[in-house]
């Protein structure tokens, strides 16, 4: 493994660079990358599977001693300066790792930036990625694990205090964090216990039982104004006018008014829709409302509409098209995407027309589009990850070792696994290579598959 391979494999979070780091003469070598990946956020999503600070302790861990002790230093030093809220919660996880393996420096460090928060006194830096009222609950949280009920109790009294002064301050805690966090962490009935026991001697916990009972309520009156919400076909096209005239059109056309649509339309609601679709002049309109139908909510005439739009000029129309035509299976459809992958490569969205009309003979051509690709998108990812889980061929090994190398979404990356499995291609070695990944659905499936072979 070169550097530049070391590199990215490090940045995804493959097991390989750690395998590669334990087996190396000269770890010095390797020094520079581990740290800039600790000291910048390597994440992709990292609300759904978490950072990858376990995964960077662990190549810590793999360097020189020397290497290990001043590699703390400098990630608490970061993390103690202002950071945004993807890399606090990646250096919070390595410092949990340091924590739990002894360090006193690190647990001192965690405490230093409760603390910090804790003097701001509810006055919160909130910007487009730095939220600090998230950042103390995450903060919080952690201290949840390393002290005990009294970190819970004490940071109940931090917020509640503030919130007894300042009922308004809504943002200084994220209550269903919160919430789930310390009943996840403590049981539902000591949460409970301790706020019945304190409601009456303290404001401070009076302060966060009322914010808690506000937003339930709250929440409450929006789910039943939401459930008398009537939406129709000219509110949907009303919104989708508003949405493509803005700099972001799919971002700006409201979710809940399709997902209200869809719970109260009739199927002769639908057929209109996709009338009122394929006679509007307005390609982004177009693309808008097509985004009513998915799932099982399938486009309900017949598909030349959707073909002819999966090759428009206009990219949202021809993305949207293609993954409502993605739920059919037709041969003009594998025609499409072979046309598409042959002339246009992966970047046209058309891998995901092979999931229902995959032949066998589609593999060189999906190896050769994948191949001339400079990068895997996370759409290839998915796409090859719902192809080879349906259809089994051992032809697919040099597709799915590409994209397992080069994607970013490591939820993603645990499925290409199971489709080498799937295949019948998935090796001992890789399965080796796995135990160390980042995601802990990839390590524990390599171990379970191990274990049965």
């Amino acid at each position: 493994m070169n550097k530049k391979e070391f590199s990215q494999a490090l940045r995804h979070g493959i097991g390989s660079a750690i395998i590669e780091l334990q087996n190396s003469e000269d770890k010095s070598a390797y020094r520079e990358f581990v740290l800039r990946c600790c000291l910048r956020d390597i994440s992709y999503d990292w609300q759904s599977v978490g950072t990858k600070g376990v995964y960077l302790y662990n190549a810590i861990c793999a360097l020189d001693e020397r290497d290990y002790y001043d590699f703390e230093k400098v990630i608490m030093e970061r993390f103690l300066s202002r950071c945004n809220d993807r890399l606090l919660c990646q250096l919070l996880s390595i410092l949990d790792c340091y924590i739990w393996d002894g360090s006193v420096m690190a647990k001192n460090a965690v405490h230093e930036k409760y603390n910090y928060f804790v003097s701001k006194k509810g006055r919160l830096a909130k910007h487009s990625n730095i939220d600090e009222g998230f950042q103390w609950d995450e903060v919080a949280n952690q201290l949840f694990y390393i002290d005990g009920f009294s970190a819970f109790k004490r940071y109940v009294t931090d917020v509640g205090e503030i919130l007894h002064k300042n009922p308004n301050n809504k943002r200084t805690y994220y209550d269903d964090w919160f919430s789930y966090r310390a009943k996840e962490k403590f049981g539902e009935k000591r949460i409970s216990d301790y706020f019945t026991e304190m409601h009456d001697k303290s404001k401070a916990v009076r302060a966060i039982v009322e914010a808690n009972k506000a937003d339930e309520l709250s929440r409450k009156q929006y789910n039943e104004n939401r459930e008398q919400e009537n939406v129709t076909i000219p509110d949907l096209v009303e919104a989708a006018l508003h949405a493509s005239a803005c700099d972001n059109p799919r971002w700006n056309m409201k979710h809940r008014l399709r997902m209200q649509f869809r719970k109260n339309a009739t199927e002769a609601d639908f057929i209109e829709l996709a009338k009122t679709i394929v006679n509007h002049e307005n390609d982004t309109v177009k693309s808008l409302l097509l985004l009513v139908f998915q799932g099982k909510y399938l486009f309900p005439l017949e598909i030349s509409p959707l073909i002819e739009y999966a090759q428009s000029n206009n990219e949202l129309l021809t993305e949207t098209a293609i993954d409502r035509l993605k739920e059919f299976k037709d041969k003009r459809i594998h025609d499409l995407a072979i046309r598409l992958l042959e002339t246009k490569g992966v970047h046209s969205f058309a891998l995901a027309l092979l999931t229902n009309n995959y032949q066998k003979s589609d593999d060189v051509i999906i190896a050769k589009a994948v191949a001339k690709s400079a990068s895997i998108p996370h759409h290839v990812q998915q796409d090859i990850r719902d192809i080879y889980n349906k259809h089994r061929s051992t032809n697919a090994f040099p597709t799915l070792l590409r994209v397992y190398k080069g994607g970013e979404c490591s939820f993603c990356r645990e499925w290409i696994v199971r489709a080498m499995n799937h295949c019948g291609v998935l090796s001992d070695e890789m399965l080796e290579e796995c135990l160390f990944d980042s995601y802990d659905g990839t390590r524990k499936y390599a171990k379970r598959v191990l274990s049965r072979r």
